[in-house]
């Protein structure tokens, strides 16, 4: 009888756990969280796209919810701006609220795991460290500091949740939830409450804050 022939698949070899950094790790996690948000990052996707295995994730930051505290944190670090001593220390701060607004919102992923947990690493690290340096130019220091570093958080925070989650028009459709004699005072403000710059808004929220903060610090 002829020997039959047999075709064979092989599946093309996978890297050497020993050949991947932390860095390439950290780098697919955020392609993957930019294009498809936090439901698109496994550790079985960024094994794929680093061309190794799930278990060789696992040895260099343990489980997902360190590797998302990896990715976020990179993305908040890389926006530390350069150390400019003549800039006045209020621009500078609101700079640096729209500079950490906007890398947020480039990478929506991203800015919805920063909005719903904690981030602890270098990079918000030295971002709290410049917030308070910035408000001590300004005079703002001990306990009014640590009042203002939060209220900054917060309100960058709460700018980054409604970009997110609230398209432009959805206040619109507060009119009509009830009758009309009941909301007169929203029905005349609707236009420009509902129609808005994103960062303009953020910014006049934070200058706002800083009056207050210089009132309280005098």
């Amino acid at each position: 009888m002829p020997a039959t022939s047999r075709t064979t698949t092989t599946t093309p070899p996978t890297r050497r756990r020993r050949d991947l950094s932390l860095d390439e790790i950290v780098d697919r996690a955020i392609d993957l969280l930019r294009d498809g948000g936090e439901a698109a990052l496994s550790m079985r996707r960024v094994a794929d796209a680093c061309g190794v295995t799930p278990m060789a994730i696992y040895h260099h930051v343990g489980n997902k919810e360190g590797l998302l505290n990896l990715t976020v944190d990179r993305v908040i670090g890389a926006i530390l701006p350069d150390a400019e001593p003549d800039t006045p220390w209020r621009t500078r701060l609101v700079e640096f609220g729209c500079a950490f607004r906007r890398a947020l919102l480039d990478h929506p992923g991203v800015g919805a795991v920063f909005v719903r947990r904690p981030i602890i690493g270098p990079g918000f690290a030295r971002t709290t460290e410049l917030i308070f340096e910035t408000l001590a130019r300004g005079g703002i220091t001990g306990a009014a500091a640590a009042e203002a570093a939060d209220a900054f958080v917060l309100v960058t925070m709460g700018s980054v949740a409604n970009d997110l989650s609230r398209p432009p028009d959805v206040r619109e459709r507060l009119l009509g939830q009830v009758p009309d004699a009941e909301t007169p005072r929203m029905i005349g403000q609707i236009d420009a409450y509902a129609h808005r710059d994103g960062e303009a808004r953020y910014r006049r929220a934070l200058e706002w804050m800083l009056d207050g903060v210089e009132r309280a610090a005098r």
